[in-house]
């Protein structure tokens, strides 16, 4: 299953390796009211619901076929037979500018503090797109320096996110400009002391899927680490939770505050994959 959020609503994907008709609709948890809805069916060209990007109470993809569709808040009209009506539906946006790059190319996206410009990244050049205006700009021949989602904070004036090697960091880097002149590439500052175990470092009869990061507010963070243990992985699973806030010390460096925990979850043997995902959710 593959989740991701949006508001109040979290949406929950049970056919992240089916699409078309015999998929079935997505869930919608509300947890204002603990009320569970059915969603539309992801469409057949979104690869993945976890690579939608919120903006506001819409979610933006970017197709495999490199379009650039939306769910928002309007009752869905095509439903199968035997579907109830939905209230989220999905629709293709027309863009004055095409979408210049295919969704399974992105590897890391980020919010501008605008509030309605995504800057997103594949492995050699990044893109922003302007959901106000629904126009798409290169901004420079750069990449984000982070892996999966990142995250403004407003007391360090910057993104913050995974480092997109598998070293087990976090970094920051200065808010990309709007503006169409070509920005320079973006100098990142490392945090020094690392919060997740690299790829190299766990052990052989253990699995690391890996970690995910989320912005709870008040320049705190929630690293999120599931590790598989035993030689076929039959063990069960550790979840790693690691809360922390970050800042600049005297000579401008990166650094977490005083205010770090960090706690360990045993996951039952029956559901080793259970999603880490959801943890923070």
């Amino acid at each position: 299953m593959a989740f991701t959020a949006l508001g109040a609503n979290i949406f929950v994907d049970t056919n992240r390796l089916r699409r078309g008709s015999h998929a079935s609709p997505t869930l919608v948890y509300n947890t204002e009211n603990a009320a569970l809805t059915l969603g539309p069916r992801v469409p057949d060209d979104v690869c993945d619901l976890r690579a939608a990007m919120a903006v506001g109470e819409k979610l933006y993809a970017v197709t495999s076929f490199s379009l650039t569709t939306v769910l928002s808040w309007a009752p869905t009209t095509k439903v199968q037979p035997g579907d109830p009506p939905m209230d989220w539906s999905w629709n293709s946006l027309s863009t004055p500018t095409p979408t210049p790059i295919n969704g399974t190319e992105i590897i890391t996206y980020a919010l501008h503090p605008d509030g309605h410009t995504i800057f997103m990244s594949t492995k050699d050049e990044t893109y922003s797109f302007d959901t106000s205006h629904g126009v798409w700009k290169k901004p420079g021949d750069w990449v984000l320096p982070f892996r999966g989602q990142a995250y403004f904070d407003a007391d360090l004036d910057a993104w913050v996110g995974i480092h997109n090697k598998d070293d087990g960091h976090i970094c920051c880097c200065p808010v990309a400009s709007r503006c169409t002149t070509a920005t320079p590439q973006l100098q990142r500052r490392m945090l020094k002391e690392k919060l997740f175990r690299s790829m190299e470092e766990v052990k052989v009869d253990h699995r690391h899927y890996k970690p995910t990061l989320t912005y709870m507010g008040d320049s705190r963070f929630c690293l999120v680490e599931n590790v598989l243990c035993g030689e076929d992985f039959s063990d069960g699973a550790v979840i790693h939770v690691t809360l922390f806030g970050l800042k600049y010390d005297h000579k401008g460096e990166l650094q977490t505050k005083a205010r770090r925990t960090t706690r360990s979850y045993a996951v039952s043997k029956n559901s080793h994959l259970f999603s880490h995902a959801v943890f923070w959710m």
